[in-house]
Parts: structure tokens; C-alpha cells; sequence
């Protein structure tokens, strides 16, 4: 079962994502965060194999986020998804993350990716 978390300040947003991938509950072990801070402790004490967030978060952006998860956590699969298209967060995404995902996506993006790693 692949373990994944979603992180995004926008409490809508999640609860879209959690009703489109609730087809996936079987395969996938779902996680959905409203901080990069929670997403960065909560993998302090478990394993999860994609992380997936959005840039433009109150607090510490995806980009941080992510820096982070690479630093401390380098097998974690990297994804980036994100409305913003500054040619700045195109070139920073590509060194932190493994996906650069635009919003809005659709859910069979989300899902094709995930279910290749």
C-alpha cells in the first residue's frame, strides 16, 4: 500500500481531493495535512512514500516543504502542485521535486502518477 500525504492550507481543496481518491482507499494510505510543518513532523515518526503540495501556503511554502523532505527524507517522492506559473517556481520545483502538477489537475493525473511510483 503506498503511503501519501497531501498538504494544502485550502481545507476545500482537501476535502475535494480526499472525495476523488476515496476509490483509492484499498491502495493507497491517505494523509491530509493543512501545514508543511504537521507534514514535516508527522514524518518525523512514519513512512510515506510520495508527498504531494501545494506552493503557495501561509507559513512555509511547498518549495520549503520540500527542501526540506529532501534533505531529511530523500527516498520521499516529491510532488509540486500549484496554480502559480512564475518561471522562479518552475526552476526551483525541478531541483526539489520528482512532479510538477498545475492546478487544476485532474484526478487521473494525481492518480496516474502515483500509481507508476
Amino acid at each position: 500500500m503506498k503511503r501519501i500525504i497531501f498538504v494544502d492550507d485550502d481545507e476545500n481543496l482537501l476535502d475535494g481531493l480526499k472525495r476523488n481518491f476515496r476509490k483509492k482507499k484499498d491502495e493507497w494510505e491517505m494523509i491530509f495535512l493543512n501545514d508543511g510543518r504537521k507534514a514535516l513532523d508527522y514524518l518525523e515518526n512514519n513512512r510515506i512514500d510520495i508527498i504531494i503540495t501545494d506552493y503557495k501556503m501561509s507559513g512555509m511554502n511547498g518549495l520549503e516543504l520540500l527542501a526540506q523532505v529532501k534533505e531529511k527524507h530523500p527516498d520521499v517522492r516529491r510532488v509540486i502542485f500549484t496554480g502559480q506559473s512564475e518561471t522562479e517556481i518552475f526552476e526551483k520545483a525541478s531541483e526539489l521535486a520528482h512532479k510538477y502538477l498545475s492546478k487544476p489537475c485532474n484526478p487521473d493525473e494525481f492518480i496516474k502518477y502515483i500509481d507508476s511510483q
